[in-house]
């Protein structure tokens, strides 16, 4: 049985890792893979309730915690204490209605709940520089944690995906402690049994920055997203009805409000570009976004007629909302700093939606001639291809048609086929390919 750290894929507004972490437990259940997923939500109370009352605590409504008390015990346990131990607790969803989470929960054969789990972990590395350890009452083959998380599964093989090495190259776009993220990347790195990749750019970046033997790292890409089930004529009356824009008179870019998603100079350009097309921005607030919503008040309070404004952002929007707004969008624009991958990019190909995107990190390598690429520190450079792509229809026809075909490479299958690879570096075999078509939820990230 194969151990997932699922400690984001329950959350709401969740992104990127969410998003991944849900595509590995649909490439394995797909593939017939016992899987396990590991949750951190806070328990309070464990003693003598069994599995059931846990599971109750899991997907209740609990009041907010005493940040006061969960320190102290952080303190208590990690400094003083001598167990740098995470107890995953089973919990048990058989008798319960759960058809209505929002998110669902992905495809699993068991659940685990390590209360405060990751936070917990993070409290030990940062005060004991060493990483927490995992035990589950069950036998787990191989545990696959979804980031540079300071943990690690006691007994099996652990493998880490690490999806870039941001905040070591650009640490002035994240937030953290000064030397935490070197020193947390360098420990995961050390006590990884295998890591992953989501690029060839990625995996060449981790293994300079973190000096380590290429054979360490393998490269998996990730699974093209499914769209939920929303056709042409139902999503063109949600833009219309919903955020009163015509299918086709905007272009469209979702992700989290955060440094390097480059939504700066993207609203530079688009507002330099002359181009009569609005911009919607959709996705949850990041960090570091004041210069962003700065700007956007700007705009708005330049306008002096309803409907001028050029610029919208939308917040977090639901999944149904996503596809039908990609799918009615002229282009797609993601001209980030960096990404590792770059699923938004392969969910707008998978449409046909043509797509502009940039030049950094894995996007260009995942795009590949099926996308308009972009100089994301140049906004001239990108102003001149928004013009370009909302106005000549021929190049957006190309573009449209080259996408499914470039986002096929990224299948269920051939993911499947790289992670059984990658696996079998710390001899672990997963089973002959199935047919694998499962569901993979679309995220924007």
């Amino acid at each position: 049985m194969i151990l997932l750290d699922g400690t984001h894929m329950l959350r709401r507004d969740g992104t990127g890792i969410a998003s991944y972490a849900r595509s590995l437990a649909s490439t394995f259940a797909s593939a017939g893979v016992p899987t396990a997923l590991l949750l951190d939500h806070r328990v309070p109370v464990t003693r003598g309730l069994g599995e059931i009352g846990i599971a109750n605590q899991v997907f209740g409504n609990l009041p907010p915690a005493s940040r006061t008390g969960w320190l102290l015990e952080l303190l208590i346990r990690s400094r003083f204490g001598l167990s740098r131990q995470v107890v995953g607790h089973r919990v048990e969803t058989a008798m319960m209605r759960l058809a209505s989470l929002d998110p669902s929960l992905p495809p699993h054969d068991r659940l685990f709940n390590a209360s405060n789990g990751m936070a917990f972990a993070n409290g030990v590395f940062l005060l004991r520089k060493h990483l927490a350890e995992v035990v589950i009452p069950d036998k787990i083959t191989l545990a696959h944690w979804t980031g540079a998380a300071p943990i690690r599964l006691r007994g099996a093989p652990n493998v880490y995906t690490l999806h870039d090495v941001i905040p070591l190259q650009m640490p002035h776009l994240v937030l953290d402690r000064p030397g935490l993220a070197i020193r947390r990347f360098r420990a995961v790195a050390g006590a990884a049994d295998h890591i992953v990749a989501v690029s060839e750019r990625a995996r060449e970046d981790i293994i300079e920055m973190l000096g380590l033997p290429a054979e360490r790292v393998s490269v998996t890409y990730q699974p093209v997203p499914h769209s939920p089930p929303i056709d042409q004529e139902a999503s063109a009356r949600l833009v219309r009805n919903v955020y009163a824009v015509q299918p086709g008179e905007y272009a469209f870019f979702c992700g989290a409000l955060e440094p390097k998603k480059n939504l700066y100079r993207l609203i530079e350009a688009f507002t330099l570009s002359g181009v009569r097309l609005k911009l919607l921005l959709a996705g949850p607030l990041g960090w570091l976004h004041d210069d962003v919503r700065k700007l956007l008040e700007q705009l708005g309070a330049n306008a002096t007629e309803p409907g001028q404004l050029q610029v919208r952002w939308l917040g977090y929007l639901p999944r149904i909302h996503l596809a039908a707004l990609m799918r009615c969008a002229r282009f797609f624009a993601f001209p980030s700093l960096y990404e590792g991958f770059g699923l938004p990019v392969v969910e707008a190909m998978q449409l046909g939606v043509p797509v502009l995107t940039s030049a950094a990190g894995g996007l260009a390598e995942v795009a590949g001639d099926a996308a308009l690429i972009v100089n994301p520190l140049d906004v001239s450079d990108m102003a001149r291809k928004i013009h370009m792509l909302a106005s000549d229809a021929y190049l957006r026809r190309e573009l449209a048609a080259r996408g499914p075909v470039q986002a096929a490479r990224f299948s269920l299958a051939s993911h499947f086929e790289r992670l059984a690879l990658a696996y079998k570096q710390v001899g672990v075999t997963l089973p002959d390919k199935a047919d694998l078509h499962a569901e993979v939820e679309t995220a924007c990230t």
